[in-house]
C-alpha cells in the first residue's frame, strides 16, 4: 500500500473513451479510493502521454499512469482495479475475501464479466447506434465529445468513417454469426440467479464483482428488448450505483445523444420513409459491387489486438487489428466496410430485432 498521504499523491493520468463502460469501471474505482486523477481521451494519433509507456503496453484503454510509482503504466480495466487496491486500499478495498494470488474468486468472476458481458454489451450497442445514428461515431475521427448534437454534414461525413472502423474492430457484421445476442441472453440468465435474493454478490459486501457488473450492463440499456427482459438485473445495479457510486452517474455522450435521436424519431416519419427510400436505391445500385469488396480474407482472418484466452491472467480480448499499408489498402478497407454498413449491418439489425421481439413473446 501507498504510504504517501493522500493529499500529498499526484494525480493518476487516466486515459480514457469517456462512453466506455470499461473506462467508466476504472473511473468508478479511481473515485472510491478518493484518489485525485487527470481524465485524458484517447486518441491513437493525438496521445502523446503514452509515448513514454514501455512498448509490450496494451494500447487500449482504459489504461493509467502513476506518476507516485516511477510512473507506472496499468491497462485493462481489473488488472488497474487490483493495482489501486494494493497501492491505495488501505481504508477502502474492493477484493474482501482472502487473495490467494490469480485464484481469488472475485477477481475470476471479474475477468468473466470483462470476457463476456463486457465485449457482448459493446458489440450490441454498438450495432444499435451505427443503425440509428452513425453520425455518433463521428467523434472517434474529430475527438469533438462537448458537441451536443451531431446533425451536421461533417459528423455524418465522419460518422461513416467511424462506423467503418468500429464495424471491423469489433466485428459489427458478424454479431448473428457469431451468436453474440444468444450469448447475451445467456449472460444475463446467468446474472439473474446470481443476484437473486442477494444485496451483493459476494460476502454480503460491496466489492470490485459488483462495480465491474455494474459498469460493464450499461451499454445494454441501449437495447429495448433486453432493458425489458431483465429490468431485475438492471435494478439490481441501480441500486449498487446510488448506495456506492461517489459521483452522481450521468449518461455517456453515446446514450446521450442516441435517447435524443430516438425521441427525435418518434416525431418524425417521413424522415424515416425518406431514408428507407434513400437506402432502396444504394441497394439497388451497389449491390453487385458485393463481389469486388467482399472477399473470404475479410470475414475469417482477424487479428486480435494482444488476445488472451486464459483468464487467469487476463480477460479475452476481441479488439482486432487494423492495417493500413498503402492507399490502396485504404481503399479496399474502407470499400468493404462501408459495404457492410449499407448492407450487412442493416440485417444484422433486423436479426437483432427479431431476437428482442422473440424473447418478449416467449416469456410475456
Amino acid at each position: 500500500m501507498n504510504c504517501i498521504a493522500k493529499e500529498q499523491l499526484k494525480p493518476i493520468h487516466f486515459y480514457q473513451i469517456p462512453y466506455s463502460h470499461f473506462c467508466d469501471k476504472v473511473r468508478w474505482a479511481l473515485d472510491f479510493y478518493s484518489l485525485a486523477y487527470e481524465s485524458i481521451n484517447y486518441s491513437p494519433r493525438r496521445s502523446p502521454g503514452l509515448k513514454n509507456a514501455p512498448s509490450n503496453l496494451q494500447k487500449l484503454v482504459p489504461i493509467i499512469e502513476d506518476p507516485n510509482n516511477e510512473s507506472t503504466f496499468i491497462s485493462d480495466s481489473t488488472p488497474i482495479l487490483l493495482y489501486l487496491d494494493n497501492h491505495y486500499g488501505d481504508k477502502k478495498t474492493l477484493f474482501h475475501t482472502n487473495m490467494i494470488a490469480k485464484n481469488d474468486v472475485i477477481i475470476q468472476y471479474c475477468l468473466k464479466l470483462d470476457s463476456e458481458l463486457g465485449l457482448c454489451a459493446r458489440r450490441l450497442a454498438y450495432l444499435h447506434v451505427i443503425s440509428e445514428k452513425p453520425a455518433i461515431l463521428s467523434v472517434l475521427i474529430d475527438g469533438n465529445y462537448n458537441k451536443t448534437t451531431r446533425d451536421d454534414w461533417s459528423s455524418y461525413f465522419f460518422g461513416l468513417i467511424g462506423s467503418s472502423i468500429v464495424i471491423a474492430r469489433f466485428g459489427i457484421h458478424q454479431i448473428r454469426e457469431e451468436h453474440i445476442f444468444d450469448k447475451t441472453i445467456c449472460i444475463l440468465e446467468e446474472i439473474q440467479q446470481n443476484i437473486d435474493g442477494k444485496q451483493y454478490l459476494f460476502n454480503d459486501q460491496f466489492t470490485a464483482a459488483d462495480l465491474t457488473l455494474t459498469a460493464l450492463i450499461q451499454p445494454l440499456r441501449m437495447i429495448p428488448a433486453l432493458f425489458i427482459k431483465y429490468k431485475s438485473a438492471f435494478e439490481y445495479c441501480d441500486r449498487i450505483r446510488k448506495r456506492h457510486d461517489p459521483k452522481e452517474f450521468e449518461d455517456s455522450y453515446v446514450e446521450r445523444l442516441l435517447k435524443h435521436h430516438r425521441q427525435e424519431r418518434q416525431s418524425s416519419q417521413y424522415q424515416s420513409i425518406f431514408r428507407n427510400i434513400i437506402w432502396h436505391v444504394f441497394y439497388i445500385m451497389f449491390y453487385p459491387l458485393k463481389f469486388f469488396f467482399i472477399t473470404t480474407g475479410t470475414q475469417t482472418n482477424h487479428l486480435y489486438q494482444y488476445p488472451s484466452t486464459n483468464l487467469t491472467e487476463k480477460a479475452h480480448n476481441d479488439n482486432r487489428i487494423l492495417k493500413f499499408q498503402s492507399l490502396v489498402n485504404k481503399v479496399i478497407f474502407f470499400s468493404t466496410y462501408l459495404w457492410h454498413f449499407w448492407f450487412t449491418i442493416p440485417k444484422q439489425m433486423e436479426f437483432a430485432n427479431e431476437e428482442g421481439n422473440r424473447i418478449l413473446h416467449r416469456h410475456s
